[in-house]
């Protein structure tokens, strides 16, 4: 299949049954012939190897189950497993937003052979499968990125030399993917797609968002290892230089969340009536205040 290489689509999964099926279905529904999908779970305890032995069989996906040191671990054992040209890596919580996902992917790296890394916009989704609002992300700009201004790990592909040549670290609790994009971003050449690829799922228990005060200090000693002052000029770009620019790509997303229902969506998804779309789009902080206060 000259034109369709095989994509290799990593999950790693731990005591996430409750959303897992979600994830699997949107890979299933992708229109591209040529997926494999490689879970590695931890060793769940839940209803998690239930579900994939519900789906062993019905398309092109294996998986295995043991322990291991942590998601960044399991990730690199399935970029080890992968067979595929290109890679994706999405978590068990999050899923792919439309059918046409990996197709689209395909197609932008054939057009483009010499970039390594493509990725695209996300949505941001509830416990309940809610489009909340749209993540649009900005050009690559590695000063950017190296600001914080972090791009969607599950929108994210790469081509399979990336992630052989590189390895996530393990030693990293919170911020791997930042960490990882970072230490690509300087060897590689990444490209933007203006398309929504992934959805990230918002919930209080997602170890990042439960502990958020030690995830942004991480994220602070990442910055500054490679290389990032902290002093008046970085507090400039970031507020008076970036921040206009991304809340001018916060209104272009009113677009975006408004044309949700003509999209042929990869997930059951819960879509909200236009005011309250546009209102958290424009707002997105009661989104996380809602989020968190949730038991």
């Amino acid at each position: 299949m000259k034109n369709k290489p095989l994509v290799s689509i990593i999950t790693t999964s731990y005591n996430l049954g409750r959303f897992i099926e979600d994830a699997i279905l949107s890979i299933k529904n992708q229109d591209y012939p040529n997926i494999e999908h490689i879970i590695v779970d931890g060793g769940s305890t839940d209803n998690t190897l239930e579900i994939l032995r519900k789906y062993e069989g019905t398309y092109n996906m294996r998986w295995i189950s043991e322990s291991d040191e942590g998601q960044s671990d399991a990730a690199n054992k399935g970029f080890r497993m992968a067979k595929g040209e290109i890679i994706g890596w999405l978590d068990s919580d999050d899923v792919y937003f439309t059918k046409d996902v990996i197709s689209y992917v395909v197609n932008e790296f054939n057009r483009n052979p010499d970039v390594d890394v493509i990725y695209g916009n996300a949505v941001f989704i509830d416990e309940n499968n809610t489009i909340l609002r749209v993540q649009r992300v900005s050009n690559w700009n590695y000063n950017r990125l190296l600001r914080g201004f972090c791009i969607s790990q599950p929108a994210t592909f790469f081509r399979k030399r990336v992630v052989l040549e590189n390895q996530l670290d393990v030693n990293l609790e919170y911020s791997n993917d930042f960490e990882f994009l970072l230490r690509l971003g300087r060897k590689y050449k990444f490209l933007h797609v203006n398309k929504i690829l992934a959805g990230t799922r918002l919930r209080k228990q997602r170890k990042r968002y439960s502990n958020i005060t030690l995830a942004k200090n991480e994220d602070k000693k990442i910055m500054a290892m490679y290389g990032q002052d902290f002093g008046l000029s970085y507090y400039f770009l970031r507020y008076f230089y970036d921040f206009p620019y991304l809340m001018l790509k916060r209104l272009f997303g009113i677009i975006d969340i408004l044309e949700i229902e003509k999209q042929d969506l990869a997930f059951k998804a819960k879509i909200k009536g236009k005011l309250s779309r546009i209102r958290s789009q424009l707002f997105p902080v009661y989104l996380y205040k809602d989020i968190m206060k949730k038991p």
